[in-house]
């Protein structure tokens, strides 16, 4: 009963200390509030769009034919873009891009219908910024749709370029209508692709830097009272459980905002249930909070981790599997999805979320989160030089 006690007290005492440390720490509250609930509104904001329509193209023609004329049509046809202009100076077009009367250039160059009759094949040039990608998805959707129809209304006229071998099977080949629709994104929104993988995102970045900077300022200023020799593995594992509680409980009530409430306000996909989201969260963050403090050990500056945590971003959203198959991620990278807990919880949270799935489909992520808890609670109460 003795041990017990002395247990809980231990518990309680650093967690308050932590708490304590937490809350009085400009940076840590500035990480906090910024990453969770202004990068959270912010991240929308921009995306707010979601799809776009009637994208303002200017085409530069210098072929001037039938068919730079056809083609022009089928790009102002496309929902997603509008020509606003034609003209053949280059240095005109620029200048519209530059103003912001136009998003894209859509380049045809003099001899495009003559490689066309020869039955070679077109150049195409677009040039458009990547500064607001929205536009830029839509502009290259709709040229590139536009560049498909030409084909197909040109490919007839162009058999007698090729050998009679291939005219006859060509010929006598049936067509097939191909027809796409994008699973759990019908309208291909980019916010409502992306935006849910970036919350969990934000969630172990801010997370981790907040934590390890804890620990690398423990180390700067020398505090290591707690030594592993003195305290007992038991000791150890109650503090590091009781940090861990900290930050769960701080994270876990702004992620109500962040994963709860903000896919509501933005109308984002949001089909996962709240007990559902709770048990997929529980571990994420646990495991997270203990990567957190065995990857603090490693520095004894208080900002070393959030430089190098800060560019972690595209790197995550790859190894999750979600812009990228996992299955196709080389041996190294593929390892790394299991060693991260962004990873997994990525992935589980979008098929929860986004294309409601139950605890049952996500049940390899759970395993995966819950043993890496495991493995980072023994990596964080190994004692070193000194247990911080």
């Amino acid at each position: 009963m003795r041990r017990a006690n002395r247990a809980i007290r231990l518990f309680n005492i650093t967690f308050r200390k932590e708490l304590w440390d937490t809350a009085t720490s400009l940076s840590a509250v500035i990480l906090i509030v910024g990453g969770m609930i202004a990068y959270g509104i912010l991240y929308n904001l921009l995306y707010r769009p979601n799809i776009v329509h009637e994208a303002p193209i200017v085409v530069v023609d210098n072929s001037r034919t039938h068919l730079s004329r056809h083609l022009i049509s089928l790009t102002d046809a496309s929902p997603s873009a509008e020509v606003v202009a034609t003209t053949a100076d280059l240095g005109e077009a620029r200048t519209m891009l530059s103003r912001g009367e136009a998003v894209a250039i859509l380049y045809l160059p003099h001899d495009m219908s003559r490689r066309i009759g020869r039955g070679e094949q077109a150049i195409f040039v677009t040039l458009s910024p990547t500064a607001t990608f929205l536009y830029y998805e839509a502009t290259a959707e709709a040229i590139a749709d536009a560049m498909l129809a030409l084909d197909s209304d040109t490919r007839e006229d162009m058999l007698w370029t090729l050998p009679i071998t291939l005219q006859e099977a060509l010929s006598n080949r049936t067509t097939a209508d191909v027809v796409g629709n994008a699973l759990f994104n019908p309208t291909k929104g980019y916010a409502d692709y992306l935006i849910p993988v970036v919350f969990v995102i934000i969630i172990f970045q801010t997370m981790v830097m907040v934590v390890s900077m804890n620990s690398g300022g423990r180390g700067a200023m020398g505090i290591t009272p707690l030594r592993g020799r003195e305290i007992g593995f038991g000791g150890r594992v109650i503090i590091t459980l009781a940090r861990s509680a900290t930050y769960c409980l701080i994270y876990g009530l702004l992620a109500i905002f962040l994963v709860g409430l903000l896919p509501h306000i933005f109308d984002l996909p949001h089909l996962a249930s709240t007990l559902n989201l709770m048990t997929l969260l529980l571990p994420f963050m646990l495991a997270t909070s203990l990567f957190g403090q065995a990857f603090g050990r490693l520095f004894n500056e208080r900002e070393a981790p959030v430089v190098l945590i800060t560019f972690f971003s595209v790197g995550l959203i790859f190894i999750a599997g979600i812009s990228y198959p996992l299955e196709l991620l080389p041996t190294l990278w593929h390892a790394t999805h299991y060693l991260l807990p962004a990873a997994p919880a990525t992935l589980a949270f979008v098929e929860l979320n986004s294309m409601s799935a139950t605890l049952a489909d996500i049940a390899p992520q759970l395993a995966t989160l819950w043993l890496q808890s495991a493995a980072y609670l023994l990596l964080a109460t190994i004692p070193s030089h000194g247990f911080r």
